[in-house]
């Protein structure tokens, strides 16, 4: 349990690939960091880039040139691991983010209220990501509403359709155990959207993924929300800066509204069982199977 008066040494790490086309994306990088430096006199920002830049005592910057690097672009997001492991003892608290998450004093106090005893109980703290659009907050991760709840020393938790929210955050001892695992060292191949290799989601996502075509990491049964006054406590609300996916929707990501999250009429969460875990990850392997062989099949017939 961390010390809520302690001057908290945090290593904060962000991958920040440069694109010109992108024009706020380094106005949102620096009011991200800025944001980051409040948290604690003992914060420091380790930034991972395409481009090079001049740090400082509490920004460090690592250059990598894609021009050597024989490795797709997305794979920045997971160059930041290695340093990250050897920070283990150096740091009370470790955090991976996005350029464009704005993460506050107020979300950082949630969590040192809430995490504890969620990582008590098996279950991992969640945040809400955001943007806005006409003054409305969209959800660029969930695209429907959250149907189930957890009961914590009598406090209701919702569980989120999505765990995502571009970042993640554990204390020392978490983060000890997480290095320790296959998933601190993920192989994505079998994680895909239409066969697309989910890399950034996947290293985003930290140690709290459940149910990604099957693939459960083991280490939390859900992530969960706490309720406030029958609401999302609006401190687990984290803004993106960039507000793309509400501007510029993909499929339903982006087009959820905030407050429509919240079904009427919850259920109480049953977590999934080794059995059932088995079904959906033999489900998922059956049907990238056969998609990769009619996918061969229709090549032939065009031939």
């Amino acid at each position: 349990m961390l010390n809520k008066s302690k001057n908290f040494k945090i290593s904060i790490h962000i991958p920040l690939y440069v694109d010109p086309k992108k024009k706020q994306q380094l106005k949102n990088f620096r009011k991200a960091c800025k944001s980051f430096l409040t948290l604690s006199n003992g914060a420091r920002i380790f930034v991972h880039s395409n481009k090079k830049f001049k740090g400082n005592k509490k920004i460090k910057y690592f250059y990598y040139d894609f021009n050597k690097i024989k490795e797709h672009p997305y794979k920045l997001t997971w160059f930041c691991r290695k340093i990250m492991e050897n920070q283990k003892n150096k740091f009370d608290i470790f955090i991976y983010s996005e350029d464009k998450i704005l993460f506050t004093k107020k979300n950082f106090r949630y969590w040192l209220d809430h995490k504890d005893l969620c990582i008590k109980n098996d279950y991992n703290l969640g945040f809400l990501r955001y943007d806005i659009k006409n003054k409305t907050f969209y959800s660029p991760d969930q695209v429907a509403k959250s149907k189930y709840y957890v009961n914590l020393l009598n406090k209701k938790y919702i569980v989120p359709q999505n765990t995502s929210c571009a970042f993640w955050i554990y204390d020392k001892k978490e983060f000890k155990s997480f290095i320790k695992t296959k998933y601190w060292k993920f192989d994505w191949k079998w994680v895909t959207i239409s066969g697309v290799l989910l890399i950034r989601e996947m290293s985003m996502i930290g140690w709290h993924g459940v149910n990604m075509n099957g693939i459960d990491m083991n280490r939390y049964l859900a992530t969960i929300i706490p309720l406030k006054k029958g609401q999302l406590d609006k401190n687990s609300f984290i803004r993106d800066l960039s507000n793309k996916y509400s501007m510029n929707p993909r499929g339903l990501f982006g087009t959820f509204k905030v407050k429509d999250i919240l079904e009427k009429n919850l259920q109480e969460f049953k977590p999934i069982t080794p059995v059932g875990r088995f079904f959906k990850r033999a489900t998922y392997i059956l049907y990238y199977f056969s998609r990769i062989n009619i996918k061969k099949y229709i090549k032939r017939l065009k031939n």
